[in-house]
């Protein structure tokens, strides 16, 4: 991944404890809680997790030890103040690396036991799909997803679902798509803006046409399967205002699939 790519989240990692505020984020928050469930005792991989926030709502729900992996050393620095404060340095570390790339090849070399760590109960990879720049970083990524996840683990994973939607243009729901532009793949690239804390911020994502699509022939054939999305119209969020999320349900920009390993 290019240096660019790697620090765009570095101005405003600390901005992300205000994440939850934004409308977009709070249906987000509340869907990947559903697909969590109980933790009780599980161990969790949060791949490019950022600075924690659904790995403390594992945490949260019981889980055991919850590892975040991010190629943003900010988003890690925040991320580890945050669970300092909380006391949960024991069950929450924080490791640096390219999710698109095998993982214990970088994590390695300064976290001996993560090659001998058992494979994960739950592994989640949210919004990490669409900052794939190539069909190569995609495999890589769902590879580092299925090496991770044990056998009838479950994956869990928040996926742009439509880079289009009219009220992407306007910010109805707090996020603003723009500045599309296709790349090979094929793929587009798209600016998405929000503010976090009354701070404007934006960065750079990619969607694959597959990862749009919902095309899961790639963790499918690493034995992956059980696919499906989690339905928004059971989120108490939507449930709070059935009108105010009409739009949003008829052509959702996102959607939280989840799977298992088989």
């Amino acid at each position: 991944m290019a240096t660019a790519e790697r620090n765009q989240y570095d101005g405003f990692a600390t901005e992300y404890a205000s994440y939850g505020d934004v409308p977009d984020m709070k249906l987000e928050i509340d869907l990947v809680q559903t697909a969590l469930g109980d933790c009780t005792g599980l161990t969790v991989l949060d791949l490019g997790g950022g600075s924690g926030l659904h790995a403390r709502s594992a945490a949260g729900a019981g889980a055991a030890r919850v590892d975040v992996v991010d190629i943003s050393a900010e988003m890690l620095r925040v991320g580890q103040e945050l669970e300092e404060t909380l006391g949960r340095n024991d069950r929450v570390r924080y490791l640096q690396a390219d999710a698109a790339r095998p993982l214990a090849e970088q994590i390695n070399k300064t976290e001996e036991d993560f090659k001998r760590q058992q494979q994960y109960d739950i592994v989640m990879a949210n919004w990490l799909l669409d900052h794939a720049t190539s069909e190569e970083d995609l495999r890589g990524m769902w590879a580092n997803v299925a090496a991770a996840l044990k056998p009838g683990g479950k994956f869990i994973g928040v996926r742009v679902r439509c880079i289009r939607a009219p009220y992407l243009q306007y910010g109805k729901y707090g996020v603003i798509f723009s500045e599309y532009e296709e790349i090979p793949g094929p793929g587009w690239k798209y600016k998405v803006s929000f503010k976090l804390n009354n701070t404007p911020v934006s960065f750079e994502a990619t969607s694959m046409e597959s990862t749009l699509n919902l095309d899961h022939s790639i963790p499918q054939g690493l034995g992956m399967g059980d696919f499906s999305v989690l339905p928004h119209e059971e989120s108490k969020v939507v449930k709070e205002d059935l009108e105010y999320w009409a739009d949003h349900l008829k052509n959702p920009s996102f959607v939280v699939v989840v799977g298992t390993k088989k």
